[in-house]
């Protein structure tokens, strides 16, 4: 099979899967919730009872987080830490809730949802969890060979260069090269769940070490399958950054800066648009999946 048809197969199972998306997205919003809600009661805590405070948050002002970064020293430390923590969580449960979402590529899904996809997730849950740890263990060495390694090499190397802009470019061919090996990692581990999912008696060491031979051995074709639907979340997410852009430039805050209803209701809007881009690239997220589901044997 070629490419351009495992897309076209791709995209055409997209209909089966909405069901799977909505529960993939509401999972993920959930754990959003959860992770945010304690940053959210510090903050409430320490504006609730300060008048100055109080005022500052209305609007889009950032100048609440720099008093409140004063005045409650070490808080925002406390919480970048929790949420990095809370991270290590939300890849496991995406890692398990995989198994549902290829799942339902399968014409039997068709009927039983959503008990089947919660079956299906329980089924996988176990080898799709070993598989993620197989995966962080490729991400770790990446990032040690090429993030830390090879950083230092190119430091020591260029160290007794004139020519600034040549140190610049290769320190920016470093940063490509490091890249690009993740994102052939994430093709090898995105067939590697495919692989277990498809063949229900492979472990997940078997799975990726076949995953690896078909990407390598048709790099091309696997590689069209999984650029072109991810740059439909990339494409989101740029008209994303525009529309907010757009909106600092109209003066959007200042202009209704001293009319809290005008604020919430702008700060609703803003939450709306940002799920609605997260929901369309979890849509391409799994159209990915689907074309690569459907290219591989």
């Amino acid at each position: 099979m070629n490419s351009g048809t495992a897309l076209k197969q791709g995209f055409g199972l997209m209909p089966q899967a909405r069901r799977a998306v909505w529960l993939l997205f509401l999972s993920n919003l959930v754990l959003a919730a959860v992770a945010a809600w304690p940053i959210y009661d510090g903050i409430q805590a320490f504006t609730v009872h300060r008048q100055a405070a109080q005022a500052l948050t209305s609007g889009f002002s950032t100048d609440w987080l720099t008093d409140f970064a004063m005045n409650q020293k070490g808080a925002l430390n406390r919480d970048a830490n929790f949420a990095e923590a809370f991270g290590l969580i939300t890849i496991l449960v995406n890692s398990i809730l995989a198994g549902g979402v290829l799942s339902s590529f399968r014409p039997r899904v068709l009927t039983g949802f959503p008990g089947s996809f919660w079956r299906d997730t329980g089924c996988y849950a176990w080898r799709l969890v070993r598989l993620m740890l197989l995966g962080l263990i490729g991400y770790w060495i990446m990032f040690r060979l090429l993030r830390e390694d090879l950083s230092e090499a190119v430091l020591h190397w260029t160290a007794s260069w004139q020519n600034e802009p040549s140190v610049v470019w290769v320190q920016v061919g470093a940063g490509i090269l490091l890249l690009i090996a993740l994102g052939l990692l994430n093709l090898v581990m995105d067939f590697s769940r495919i692989k277990l999912v498809k063949d229900e008696r492979s472990s997940a060491l078997e799975a990726l070490w076949e995953a690896f031979g078909f990407c390598f051995s048709r790099l091309g074709k696997a590689l069209v399958v999984y650029v072109i639907p991810s740059l439909g979340g990339l494409l989101l997410l740029g008209i994303y950054v525009l529309l907010i852009r757009w909106g600092h430039a109209g003066h959007v805050g200042g202009a209704i800066s001293g009319h809290g209803h005008h604020d919430a209701l702008m700060i609703l809007a803003l939450f709306i648009l940002q799920q609605a881009v997260i929901f369309g690239r979890y849509w391409f997220r799994v159209a990915t999946w689907a074309s690569e589901w459907s290219l591989y044997p």
